[in-house]
């Protein structure tokens, strides 16, 4: 059997003000083409199909275009089978799967899948799907441990974090299980779809997660011998642990300046056997994301349009230092909005504030590393930096054991 893995599409997307809906319907479009072309049997989506700021009726329209894009695709009998993941919100999915002849009903243990469609599944699961050569794989379905897809109810747990740790165990348990169960085949190879954090992970996050953040997986809860881990979570595609067979196959598209620099594409997996594969890279180019520092205005403006001829497509933000004799703030932003219809930000800077950005607290970098940031370039030349920094960590010592 043949398998296209993906994950993370994150469809009717936004960054600000810049709507993502044709950046992702052409990486959709290119996907299926890619089906197609690889005689794939089946499309596995391991987890994030929408934006969470997706709307039941920007879903709809998801879900249509899907289907139309690809009807060549089913209409030789390949199958779309999606896990739900963190963004996925349980009451809008569970509305769209309700109303939409493309999403199949919840599986029954062991099901045995029919072609030709779309399955969108939003709680655990084991089911089977045959190729077109006959050839018969079974799939072990781990969607995100949101409590209300894995039985965990308000009353078991205390804090985020203790809410973190039972669906960890809960989860972890139900995959170690999975090969006692009585619906499941031994002989068939397995293939695991799951859209969790695994430790040791690859991640954008400056910080190192914890419990309060995730739910965080070992690599030996993925109970490691399927003939292959199919991940979504994590948009930075790599094999996690080291093992060829453990894939996170990285978001479909760049959703933000931060994945800049990533690859982006999907893997295909040749399944013949129980033994472990080792997939196939197939690069999708992503939308084009620029950084434009202008520190001359009036000598670097006429020059943009030469060097970003796809700018009509890239999402930009721009950071300009105004000078007293070129032109005005009023003049350089008709002019950078006239060449970047998709904007996403203008900063001006000041010439003063060149010496040192002043670190920003966000999630990615965490409150302690943020504040460290702040005191190491305060206190540069502070003889008593030494002792206020060990002071501040012995205050978030104290805010981590609260």
């Amino acid at each position: 059997m043949r398998i296209v893995h993906t994950a993370d599409w994150h469809l009717c997307d936004r960054l600000g003000r810049v709507d993502r809906t044709d950046d992702l319907k052409r990486r959709v479009e290119r996907v299926a083409e890619l089906c197609i072309e690889h005689a794939a049997d089946v499309l596995l989506i391991a987890g994030d199909l929408f934006s969470e700021q997706a709307g039941v009726e920007d879903m709809t329209k998801a879900l249509n275009h899907l289907r139309d894009t690809f009807k060549p695709f089913f209409a030789r009998g390949g199958t779309v089978l999606a896990i739900t993941g963190n963004h996925d919100r349980d009451g809008k999915i569970n509305f769209v799967r309700a109303g939409m002849t493309l999403a199949a009903p919840d599986l029954g243990p062991g099901t045995l899948l029919p072609g030709g469609r779309m399955y969108l599944v939003n709680g655990r699961a084991v089911a089977t799907l045959t190729g077109a050569a006959g050839d018969r794989v079974q799939f072990v379905l781990v969607p995100f441990p949101f409590s209300s897809r894995y039985d965990l109810s308000a009353t078991d747990y205390r804090s985020k974090e203790e809410e973190n740790k039972l669906l960890h165990a809960r989860v972890a348990e139900w995959v170690r299980q999975v090969p006692q169960q009585n619906v499941f085949e031994a002989r068939l190879p397995t293939v695991l779809a799951a859209h969790v954090h695994v430790r040791g992970s690859n991640a954008h996050d400056l910080y190192k997660m914890t419990d309060r953040d995730d739910v965080l997986f070992e690599f030996a809860d993925l109970n490691p011998m399927w003939s292959y881990i199919a991940l979504g979570h994590i948009h930075k595609p790599q094999a996690i642990g080291g093992v060829a067979s453990v894939r996170s196959s990285g978001s479909l598209d760049r959703p933000d300046f931060g994945e800049t620099h990533d690859g982006h594409g999907v893997l295909l997996v040749d399944i013949d056997g129980p033994a472990a594969v080792v997939p196939r890279e197939l690069p999708i180019p992503a939308t084009p994301f620029y950084t434009i520092h202008l520190t001359d205005p009036e000598g670097e403006l006429p020059g943009l349009a030469a060097k970003y001829p796809d700018r009509d497509r890239a999402i930009v933000r721009v950071r300009v230092t105004p000078t007293a004799a070129g032109p005005s703030r009023d003049e350089i932003t008709r002019k950078i909005r006239s060449l970047f219809p998709r904007l996403h930000e203008l900063q001006w800077v000041e010439i003063c504030e060149e010496k040192a950005d002043v670190p920003q607290f966000s999630p990615r970098n965490g409150f302690a590393a943020t504040v460290r940031a702040f005191l190491e370039e305060g206190l540069a030349v502070d003889a008593d930096k030494a002792a206020v920094m060990a002071l501040a960590e012995s205050f978030m010592a104290v805010e981590d054991q609260a």
